[in-house]
């Protein structure tokens, strides 16, 4: 991390007050060459003193650095009244509609928020003795077929065969004796329904999907690191199972322990 970006990161750490916090998220969560997202988010902040400052410092920040700050101010948010915390998530869905087209990234980032912020994920709906996702029943296989594929829009990036190709190796991690399902991608809301399925896996079997997903990705990546936002789709996704990140994943992060 550079000097500047290391100022940068202190000067965030110090900010006080939820006006300030949700400031911040905002605009680690937006896409920073957006000129339409940038507008966006100076509107919603625009009742913080020296926002400008505050938007220079969050652009200072390093990719490896930028979702674990963005999750610190979450937990930070979260410890807030509901008022404060709603406040929160209606300025996000707006400065999220300014990504035109929203980016699937922005739908896992909403999520991120409202589970920091209060929402409990699905209990589980298998026996925490289940450790074989053949034993799944097909349906919830179809299910996790479907947020693999959402994925693939992110994870080995735009390329169409790319993302085939890091789909069929995924799937085949997690179902080796089966053919693997058709890749079909679902909308948001079709990814929502599919993710609440995968969060309700035994608590044994979601670690397995996210090491499936992560090791696809460095199996059929030509780089030596994953692009920033192949790895932040997967950190984020695997915050929403409760998954820790497998190693091959953290190393790709600077933590920050701002609570």
């Amino acid at each position: 991390m550079t000097d500047e970006a290391h100022d940068a990161m202190a000067r965030l750490s110090r900010l006080a007050g939820p006006a300030e916090w949700r400031a911040a998220a905002l605009a680690l969560a937006i896409e920073p060459a957006s000129s339409a997202a940038v507008a966006a988010w100076a509107a919603e902040t625009r009742e913080v003193a020296h926002a400008d400052a505050l938007l220079a410092d969050v652009r200072r920040v390093a990719d490896a650095a930028r979702l674990p700050a963005l999750d610190a101010m979450l937990c930070r948010l979260g410890r807030q009244p509901k008022p404060e915390r709603r406040l929160l998530l209606q300025s996000a869905r707006r400065l999220m509609a300014a990504h035109a087209p929203r980016r699937p990234l922005d739908r896992l980032h909403w999520l991120l928020m409202r589970r920091r912020l209060g929402d409990a994920p699905p209990g589980p709906a298998w026996p925490a003795s289940m450790q074989e996702f053949a034993d799944l029943p097909e349906p919830t296989l179809l299910h996790i077929a479907r947020v693999t594929a959402y994925l693939s829009r992110m994870v080995p990036g735009r390329d169409a065969t790319a993302a085939r190709a890091w789909y069929a190796d995924a799937m085949r991690r997690l179902l080796p004796h089966a053919g693997v399902p058709d890749l079909v991608a679902p909308d948001g809301d079709g990814f929502v329904h599919a993710l609440e399925h995968a969060q309700a896996l035994p608590w044994m079997l979601r670690p397995v999907l996210v090491r499936a997903w992560v090791d696809a990705a460095g199996a059929t990546s030509l780089r030596a690191r994953l692009p920033a936002g192949a790895a932040d789709a997967l950190r984020l996704v695997a915050a929403l199972l409760d998954c820790p990140l497998p190693p091959d994943l953290a190393r790709h992060y600077v933590e920050v322990d701002w609570r």
